[in-house]
């Protein structure tokens, strides 16, 4: 009787192993940002960056990109988006090397590429900012609708994200956490 029982107890044990190890083996990662289905072509971006070179969206394709809309002189949001992104980074090790960081002006009038390069020097040499003249800014600001105040104290709230293909699929939220960020950024780079 005892025998039967552990007999019973085995089989019920292992179907549990079996059924666990199966839900892992196909498990589908998903993502944690909010995805873009069906992906998107990205609208333009022609500006300057901030080691003074002519940049288009193009130049960087085959990388993943994350896009942020900001200011240098920001005292919160900004910062902790850049700051975010290099978690970010560490956390992908080697493989931030094929995810490009965009930082788009909103503050054309105080963001040069000094500004630019030292503030985005505080969090990795790698991030590229972006700016232009008021008219080349505005554009992309409406392309990605970015409403900029006057005063150019604008930040966005999320992060838009291509794919190596160059296509919008993704957003993450600012405030998203950097785990779930290199997550989704690696799933990106497995594609």
């Amino acid at each position: 009787m005892l025998r039967k029982e552990l007999l019973r107890l085995a089989a019920i044990f292992g179907a549990i192993v079996l059924m666990a190890g199966l839900l892992f083996v196909t498990k589908k990662e998903t993502f944690h940002g909010t995805v873009i289905s069906p992906p998107l072509p990205p609208k333009p971006i022609n500006l300057t960056d901030h080691n003074g070179n002519p940049f288009a969206l193009e130049n960087v394709r085959g990388k993943v990109v994350v896009i942020f809309f900001g200011y240098t002189n920001c005292p919160k949001e900004c910062p902790l988006a850049m700051g975010q992104l290099k978690q970010v980074f560490g956390i992908l090790g080697e493989q931030s090397a094929d995810v490009q960081v965009l930082f788009v002006s909103t503050d054309p009038a105080r963001d040069d590429a000094a500004s630019l390069a030292e503030f985005l020097g505080h969090f990795d040499t790698s991030f590229l900012g972006l700016t232009g003249t008021p008219a080349e800014l505005a554009k992309v600001w409406s392309d990605y609708g970015v409403a900029v105040m006057d005063g150019g104290e604008t930040h966005a709230n999320r992060m838009y994200v291509l794919d190596r293909s160059g296509n919008f699929v993704l957003t993450f939220l600012a405030d998203m956490f950097a785990d779930d960020m290199a997550a989704d950024l690696r799933l990106l780079l497995k594609q």
